[in-house]
Parts: structure tokens; sequence; C-alpha cells
């Protein structure tokens, strides 16, 4: 836990706290026996969340971070993919892109560049702030946004949230009924597919019982995406490119995809 970026005394409030990943026999669903209760979240995000911190280790950790280049490039992709799939369910008109847990609103200032009408949330104060800077609208809960934006989105994007929440499919039904018929959801998660006990920093990492509380597989994704109403899609190519190889690549994407745990779907009620 030291390795991570927390900058309160979180040791001296844990104590001696163990967390334990449990396994449902019935639905393979995994998850940790012992979370934080949502009176701890501000603490959490608020207080032992250092803002410097957090850059150092997503620079040191995540995929790509480092690429400026790449890293916009995938956002660009994955805005696209929504448009097309959007567009192929027949919804007509400008889309309306949510992104809920936006963080500092990088996919819709993407999404705004590209003529959609964006709106984000984000439990973060200071995220929610460098979001609007882009200008980008950003509320800080679902109730708030239905409040002052009042409208039902056409493709909502909910990445590395749902292993954040103690109540996942509670979480995706609430944003089934803010969406319109047939929209379109990406979700990312990490995949914690042959986690048991981790073994390493980077296993780890995907299960850290004060934050990753929920640990998913591509089958356990999928399936608690159908319990919200949701069908699972396939990814439609993006190319955006000057490289022959990466061109192929995407083009591959029509014939064989891996089964991972970033996934589209569409809204079946």
């Amino acid at each position: 836990m030291s390795k991570f970026y927390y900058s309160g005394d979180h040791e001296a409030a844990l104590g001696d706290q163990e967390f334990d990943l449990v396994t449902c026999s019935g639905c393979e669903f995994t998850f940790h026996r012992f979370v934080l209760g949502d009176e701890w979240l501000p603490v959490l995000y608020g207080q032992w969340t250092d803002a410097a911190q957090v850059g150092r280790f997503e620079a040191a950790h995540t995929t790509k971070r480092n690429d400026v280049f790449a890293t916009a490039v995938q956002r660009l992709k994955l805005v696209m993919r929504l448009h097309h799939l959007v567009s192929q369910a027949g919804i007509a008109g400008p889309v309306r892109l949510l992104d809920f847990g936006c963080g500092d609103g990088e996919v819709l200032a993407t999404a705004q560049l590209l003529g959609l009408k964006t709106y984000g949330i984000d439990l973060s104060d200071t995220r929610a702030d460098t979001a609007r800077t882009t200008g980008v609208r950003v509320f800080s809960n679902l109730e708030e946004f239905d409040e002052k934006a009042g409208v039902r989105v056409h493709a909502v994007v909910l990445s590395q949230v749902l292993e954040h929440v103690s109540t996942p499919l509670g979480l995706l039904e609430a944003l089934a009924a803010r969406m319109v018929p047939g929209g379109v959801l990406f979700v990312g998660v990490p995949n914690c597919e042959g986690i048991d006990i981790p073994k390493d920093f980077a296993t780890f990492h995907k299960v850290q019982p004060l934050e990753h509380i929920n640990a998913f597989t591509p089958r356990t994704l999928q399936r608690l995406l159908e319990r919200a109403g949701f069908r699972r899609l396939r990814s439609p190519p993006a190319f955006v490119s000057t490289r022959p190889a990466s061109a192929l690549r995407s083009a591959g994407t029509l014939l064989f995809q891996r089964n991972t745990t970033d996934q589209f779907f569409s809204l079946t009620r």
C-alpha cells in the first residue's frame, strides 16, 4: 500500500484490518469482503489522495501514459467507435455523450472536437475542476446531472469505474435509466482473470482493497451487464494511423477480437 498515492495517514486509520477476496459460487463474481463505507469516500479521495502523487503513479504504472500522442489516439478511437455504434443503432441527431468518472475530462474534450454534445460526472472536485477548464459540463453526481442537464444520452463511457463501486449493478441500472433505447455503453475495468493471491505489485494493483473492490473477468463483466439490460457488441475497427502495420491491426479486429474487460454494449430495454 505504501507504493500508492496516499498522502494521509491511512495506516493509522486502517489499523490491522485484513482484506479478503471472495467469489460467489453462483455467478462467479469476485469482490472484497470488507470495503470502505460511503462515509469514507470523501476521506479517501479528498484527504488521502494526493493529486501530484496520482500523476507520478499513473505515469509509472499506466500503459502508454507517458506517450501523449498514443494516448490521445486511443481516446480518439474510443469516441469514433461510440459514434459509429450509435449510428448503427439508427439514432439520429447530434450524439450526447456522458462520461461517468470523467477525471480530467480528456475523453470529453476529444468528443467535443468531433462535434458530440458532452457531459461529465466525477466525484473528485479537483479533477472535475480540471475537466471544466476544457469547456465541458461536469457534475458531481447523477442527481445534479438530472437537475441541470435534464437529457437522456446516446452513449456512456464507464472507464475504470465499476471496480470502485460497492453496488455496480445499481450504478449500471441508474445509467441505463438515463440512456435512450439502443444507446451504447463502453465499459473498461482491470482484467483480474486468474488472480487469487497477488504475487507482485501489478496484480496487487488490480485488486487493491481500498479502491479496486470488485475483481472482474471478461465473463463476469458480461454477465453483470446482461443483468442490467445490456447486450454485448463487437468493437468496430477504428483507423487512426499513418503506419500500415497499425492499420492492418485495426482491420484484423474484423476477424478476431480478444476477450478482454474493455467491452461495448447496447441498451436492450
